[in-house]
């Protein structure tokens, strides 16, 4: 047998250890490198290119420090921008976007800038607020001016819904001084022999109005004495009942009006729960109102007067606030005045009315006016009427303006149109859609007058109107 020699087994081993190295070692267990990318010099630009060097991707790693599974990072904000401002200027979605951008994937990093809040508007007024923001409109008819329709108006009632006044005889009486001016607030007496029958002052335009019927003068009597003074100017006359409507009477050396013309209004408010878009709308304009007079000339010297009431068993009947020149006082006054109580039609009316006539001090040779704001009839009890209280304003001059708000019955109506067309003044009406009592303002009403007899104004238009006509009446205008 042949036999190697120990020195040769040495030498073939030495031979054959790289051999195994190189093919990856023992067949058991071994450890894969990732196959190295290379690329020849033709592949890289060309033979005379030189050989690129293969770098361990590791090496091109940009060293980030990433923010901990617990704390966000931080964007760091310049210490002189407001959050706001920076989200302003530092996010800027496309338009119609919606969401923010998605994250990279495997990438974490800073949460990407919300973006900026949107401008909330205030919300619109309620519609509580709107129906009483709304300009409320009105009419006016003069049932003096067409007495025939008035009275026709009363005879359609088989019973009155309020007291009865007699004006089936009816004398206006008007005085004017020497110069053909009409007088105001001259003292005009009636009497039937030696009994005083009737006492009134002349309104602006310088007449004043007459019921003998009313009054309970005796039919008998056909020829009452009258008796007109003014400072110290006087005059004596007579009336001769049944003949002409209309008597005038010149009364020497009478001023006509003051050279600053003196106004008073007085807001009559029934303050009751159902008044409140009525209250609020004057609270609004008041201010208004009072600029616009203040522009007339001649310049009236301007004082307002506010009296509300309620019902008997409310927290008040009445308040009286007696007449200042400071408006923006006034007005503050009125927004004290709120809507509340009542609950039965009937209201504190005559109480209201004694106040307007008798707790506050009018002014002397003024225009006087009352503003009744309304929408229920007076209650059939207590100390005072209606009626009489009409008396007492044609004995001091005033004038009661209605203004019938929404919702107000027949019997109201009638009440308020006696006490306007007793004072010389109008009757006043807020207007709706067709056929409706209350709700959106409109240029109709569903009360007892010819459609084709008034026209429709803002209600502070036709105050303001109503003040001019009878300031322009007080200087002579026509």
């Amino acid at each position: 047998m042949y036999h190697r020699s120990p020195l040769v087994v040495v030498l073939l081993l030495a031979l054959l250890f790289p051999l195994f190295a190189a093919c990856g070692g023992s067949g058991t267990s071994h450890t894969a490198n990732p196959p190295e990318q290379s690329a020849s010099a033709s592949e890289l630009g060309g033979a005379d290119a030189p050989a690129a060097s293969v770098q361990d991707p590791a090496a091109n790693e940009t060293n980030v420090e990433m923010p901990s599974e617990t704390e966000p990072a931080a964007m760091e904000v310049p210490e002189d921008t407001n959050e706001s401002t920076f989200r302003n200027e530092e996010y800027s979605p496309a338009e119609g976007a919606s969401a923010a951008p998605e994250p990279v994937a495997g990438i974490r990093g800073p949460a990407p800038t919300p973006a900026p809040p949107e401008q909330i508007q205030p919300p619109e007024q309620t519609t509580q607020n709107q129906q009483r923001v709304a300009p409320l409109k009105a009419g006016e008819v003069d049932d003096n001016a067409d007495f025939a329709a008035y009275q026709s108006y009363l005879s359609s009632f088989y019973s009155a819904p309020g007291r009865i006044i007699d004006v089936s005889e009816r004398y206006l009486l008007t005085v004017t001084n020497d110069q053909q001016q009409p007088v105001l607030d001259a003292r005009v007496q009636l009497f039937d022999g030696e009994q005083q029958v009737f006492e009134g002052r002349t309104y602006a335009g310088g007449s004043t109005v007459a019921f003998p019927q009313a009054l309970g003068i005796n039919d008998n009597s056909q020829t009452l004495r009258v008796l007109i003074d003014k400072g110290d100017s006087t005059m004596e006359g007579t009336l001769s009942r049944g003949q002409d409507e209309t008597f005038s009477y010149i009364l020497e050396g009478a001023t006509a009006f003051s050279e600053q013309p003196r106004l008073d209004i007085l807001f009559l408010l029934d303050a009751t729960g159902s008044m409140a878009d009525e209250i609020a709308q004057i609270q609004q304009t008041i201010i208004s109102i009072a600029d616009r007079i203040d522009q007339f000339s001649p310049r009236p010297e301007l004082r307002f007067g506010l009296v509300a009431y309620r019902d008997h068993g409310d927290e008040f009947v009445t308040r009286t606030y007696d007449f200042t020149p400071d408006v923006e006082a006034f007005q503050q006054l009125l927004m004290s005045v709120s809507a509340d109580g009542g609950g039965d039609t009937p209201e504190a009316l005559n109480e209201g009315l004694h106040a307007a006539m008798s707790d506050v001090n009018w002014s002397d040779d003024a225009v006087r006016l009352v503003f009744l704001v309304a929408d229920a009839p007076p209650h059939e009890r207590g100390n005072y009427n209606y009626t009489d209280e009409a008396r007492s304003a044609v004995s001091q001059g005033i004038k009661i303006y209605p203004i019938a708000a929404s919702n107000t019955d027949d019997q109201a109506e009638y009440v308020f149109r006696q006490l306007a067309q007793q004072t010389l003044a109008t009757f006043i009406f807020l207007t709706y859609q067709p056929g409706q009592e209350a709700g959106t303002p409109g240029d109709t009403t569903t009360h007892n007058v010819d459609p084709d007899a008034f026209t429709v104004d803002r209600l502070d238009d036709l105050v303001v109107q109503v003040v001019q006509r009878e300031l322009a009446r007080a200087v002579g205008a026509r």
